[in-house]
This record gives structure tokens, C-alpha cells and sequence, in this order.
């Protein structure tokens, strides 16, 4: 049953006469929405009416009955399982005498007869030549202002207070520095915190990530190594968060920044052999990821759209650059951010466009969430039972050799000489424990460049052994006989640990 929404004429007090308005709704009758825009469309054509534009939403079409006659303007709106046509007077008469009513009728009784006129491959391949020249959303004046509203800042306090469109970007830098505060506030350095301060507080390190903490993927995007790291990465956020959020709303924005975080982190640890890397920078890469993403179609109006890509292009490349070339800055974060981030980007879209419809929201979030996670977690746990990470382990067990194996130079000359030969001989089963570990590790699947550090250890601890046997043959005669050749070894040992230090 069609139903009349309302008839009426409006008295319009600058031009002197009355606008008439007519709209009545069309049962579609099981319609899909592509063919009943699409006979919509054809309607129109066949009424030889002149068309504004066509859209996913529907269509704005005017009569064509010459400038001295009745002319109205007709929009036909696509609803759930209806369709709604209006007509309004846009002619010069003094009134329209029902011609409003008229238009909506005999668009009625095309429609229906167009309804059969059409079949399913003629819909599909009209379809498709429509959808072509279907005006931007932007544009559309059939659907809601997708335009965002930009928040307005009112003195310095304002960065930090959340706002409709501005709200979750200032929770994120308010996080980051609270954190930082109860850091600094425990003893941690203020400019350079060390690797193991920010272990504990919850850092991205290879062998604890690796071993079961893969809480840290996350965590470590709410840390930084020092304030200047911190202001830098909080004015970044501050910037991508003014200009994105709006676009995203605060489910999609929150959402991107802690799965781009999370893929960052996990492609941080695949990339290096080993690191401890903490900062929002992989997820902020993230947001830029997603933005250039958003940018990169016709979601934001041309006007806009270019000014943002050229400034937010520029950043990126400026700071992947940067990062190449100085050391120190873990640039596979940002890779990663970066590359998940316009994924996520490019998957946001159908929902982006499609705004009002929460299902599709919820269904698109939830998908990219559980699929994101998925494969972090695949990732996760295939480098965990790698034999790299079964390395770095082994590597971690001979530090600790190495450790007690060198305790014993501790006040080595005050000591007896039956100490410090009991000591000597201890160390010298620690150093042929490490050489014996060095050489099972050897034979793990690992890049060939962690094979030539593995002969340099293997090389480090005979030559250790060499230096503490002769040691002890000197002390157990009494004199400095081998001391010659104890310099030698002792040489090589500075020559092989400067080559260590270099890989």
C-alpha cells in the first residue's frame, strides 16, 4: 500500500506566489536496492525527464516542459523497502493547480510498468553504467552531511580535553603521559631511560615478548625512551588525531591505533634479530596509514583531499627516510603501522560510506579486530618456535657464562694462589660450557650472518680458554713465562670482541 506523506503549497513572499510540494512513498515489493535504483533511474529517462544526478541513495530529476510552462523538481529517495518521491514547483506559475500530484502519479504508473519491463541481466549491465557516474557522498544531498566537524581549540588547555569530534585522540596523549609521569616518578631517566627500565615497565623485547608476554605488543605503545621521544610522538598524535578522528568516529579511530600498534609491534619483532622498542610512533604511522588510505578515494571532497595528502605524505616520507639513516629508531614499527594501517584504511571504507547503518559498522570493526588479532597472533606464535628465537635464548644462557666466567678478575691479586687456580679452573669449564652452546647453536636454521657471529664467539671462547690455561700454568710454576704469548692472546681476544661489537 502506498501511503501520502503530505500535499501542500507553501506562499513564498519575495517571488508572490505559491511552491507546491507533493510526496507519497512506493512500496518497492521485495525489490533488491541496486534494481530498485536502477528502474528508478529508467523511470526517470522514460519520462524524458532532464537528471541532476544519480547516487546509492537515489535520484534528483527535473520535468521538461519548456520556460513558459509547469516545471517541477522531482526526488526520488531510496528508503527501507520504499521509496519516497517528492515534487516541488520551480516554474513561475502563480500556482501549480495539483501539477505536484500530477508528476508524483505519472512517475507512479511508470514505475510499476518499468518494474517488468526490465530482467535481471539488463538491471546488472545498467548497473554498472550508472554506478559510474554516481556523485561522491560529499556531493549527495540525499544523504546526511558526511562532512566532518572539526573541533575548535580555545588556549593550550583545550588539546587535552576530550570533544565530541575530538575525543579520543586526547585520552591516547593523556595515557602516554601520565605513564611516562609514574615512570620518571620510579626512578626512571628523564631524557635516556636504558633498555632494562623499559623491560620492566613493559618494552617490546624479543626474548620476553617471545616468551609468553605478548601482552608487551601492546603495552609498549604507551612507552617512550625520554621526553624529547614523548613530545615528539604526542605532537604527531595531536595532528593525525585533529584531522582523522572526525572522519573515523571514535570506535574506528581507538580501534586503528591499537591494532596498527599491535601489527607494528609484531613485525618489529620479526624484522630485527633482537631489540627492546617501545612508542605510540608504529601506531601513529598507523593513523597516517589509514588516513592516506581514506585520502587516496573519493570519501573526502577533491578540495581537501589533496592538501592533506601532499602535507601527510610529505611527514611519512620524511620520517621513514630519517629513520633509515639514523640509528636508533626502529623503522620497522613504522613499516608496519604504516602498511596495516592504509589495510585498515581501504577496509574502513564501505562502512565509512555507509555511516547510518550500524550493522555494517559493528560487522566491519569486529572482522578487522578478530582477523588483525588472528594473524598477530599467527605471527606470534611462529617466530616463538623459531629456531631465531631458540637462538636468542641460548644466546641470553651464554651471557650469563660469560658473566661468571669473567667474575673471576674480581680482586684477582689479592687472592692466594690456590684460589685464584680454583678459580681460573672454574671459569675455564664455564668458557668450554659457552663454546659447547655456541656450537649447538650453530647448527639452527639462521641468516648466514648470524653463522659468521657464531664463529667469532666460538673463536672468543678458545681463545679465552688459551689465556686462563696459560695463566694458570704461570701461577703454578711461580713465574711470568707465558706472559708473552699471554699478551698475544689477550690482543686477538680485543680484536675479535671490537668485530662482535660491529654485528
Amino acid at each position: 500500500m502506498n501511503k501520502t506523506v503530505f500535499d501542500c503549497y507553501v506562499w513564498l513572499e519575495d517571488s508572490g506566489y505559491y511552491m507546491g510540494k507533493f510526496v507519497q512513498e512506493l512500496q518497492t515489493d521485495g525489490l533488491t536496492n541496486k534494481q530498485t535504483l536502477v528502474i528508478a533511474f529508467e523511470t526517470v529517462n522514460e519520462l524524458g525527464w532532464r537528471i541532476r544526478f544519480t547516487s546509492d541513495a537515489g535520484v534528483i530529476a527535473y520535468t521538461e516542459n519548456g520556460e513558459y510552462s509547469w516545471n517541477g523538481e522531482v526526488t526520488v529517495k531510496l528508503l527501507e523497502g520504499v521509496i519516497s518521491v517528492q515534487c516541488v514547483t520551480i516554474s513561475n506559475l502563480t500556482v501549480d493547480y495539483g501539477k505536484c500530484e500530477q508528476a508524483v502519479v505519472q512517475y507512479h504508473a511508470a514505475f510499476e510498468k518499468m518494474k517488468t519491463a526490465l530482467t535481471d541481466d539488463e538491471i546488472q549491465q545498467k548497473y554498472k553504467r550508472y554506478k559510474k557516474d554516481f556523485i561522491p557522498p560529499y556531493e549527495d544531498t540525499l544523504k546526511p552531511d558526511t562532512r566532518p566537524k572539526f573541533h575548535l581549540f580555545n588556549g593550550f588547555q583545550s588539546y587535552f580535553v576530550p570533544a565530541n569530534a575530538y575525543f579520543v585522540t586526547p585520552i591516547l596523549v593523556g595515557s602516554n603521559i601520565i605513564i611516562f609521569i609514574m615512570m620518571v616518578c620510579t626512578g626512571v631517566s628523564f631524557f635516556e631511560p636504558d633498555a632494562q627500565s623499559m623491560i620492566a615497565w613493559g618494552a617490546n623485547s624479543t626474548i620476553a615478548t617471545l616468551d609468553g608476554q605478548w601482552w608487551r605488543l601492546l603495552s609498549n605503545c604507551f612507552l617512550h625512551f625520554g621526553f624529547i621521544h614523548l613530545l615528539l610522538n604526542m605532537y604527531a598524535l595531536f595532528y593525525v588525531g585533529f584531522l582523522l578522528e572526525p572522519f573515523l568516529g571514535r570506535s574506528k579511530f581507538i580501534i586503528a591505533y591499537l591494532l596498527t600498534g599491535i601489527a607494528a609491534s609484531a613485525l618489529s619483532l620479526w624484522w630485527h634479530d633482537y631489540t627492546v622498542s617501545a612508542g605510540a610512533s608504529g601506531a601513529i604511522f598507523g593513523l597516517y596509514g589509514v588516513f592516506i588510505a581514506i585520502l587516496c578515494t573519493n570519501h573526502i571532497e577533491p578540495s581537501m583531499r589533496k592538501g592533506l595528502l601532499i602535507n601527510i605524505g610529505i611527514f611519512v616520507i620524511y620520517n621513514l627516510v630519517y629513520g633509515n639513516l639514523k640509528s636508533g629508531i626502529d623503522n620497522a614499527a613504522h613499516v608496519g603501522g604504516l602498511l596495516s594501517g592504509l589495510l585498515i584504511g581501504f577496509l574502513y571504507l564501505p562502512a565509512l560510506k555507509k555511516a547510518d547503518n550500524r550493522m555494517l559498522n559493528q560487522l566491519t570493526l569486529s572482522t578487522i579486530a578478530i582477523v588483525t588479532i588472528a594473524c598477530s597472533a599467527f605471527g606470534y606464535i611462529s617466530m616463538s618456535k623459531s629456531d631465531r628465537f631458540v637462538y636468542q635464548k641460548q644466546m641470553q644462557v651464554f651471557y650469563a657464562i660469560e658473566t661468571d666466567a669473567l667474575k673471576v678478575f674480581k680482586d684477582f691479586d689479592d687472592k692466594p694462589a690456590e684460589a685464584q687456580l680454583s678459580g681460573l679452573k672454574t671459569s675455564i669449564g664455564d668458557w668450554s660450557k659457552g663454546l659447547e652452546l655456541i656450537k649447538q647453536s650453530d647448527k639452527l636454521t639462521l641468516p648466514e650472518k648470524t653463522h659468521k657471529k657464531n664463529a667469532l664467539l666460538i673463536r672468543y671462547c678458545r681463545l679465552r680458554i688459551q689465556s686462563y690455561e696459560m695463566m694458570s700454568l704461570d701461577i703454578q710454576r711461580g713465574e711470568h713465562g707465558e706472559q708473552e704469548r699471554l699478551q698475544l692472546i689477550n690482543e686477538q681476544i680485543k680484536s675479535v670482541i671490537k668485530q662482535l661489537s660491529k654485528r
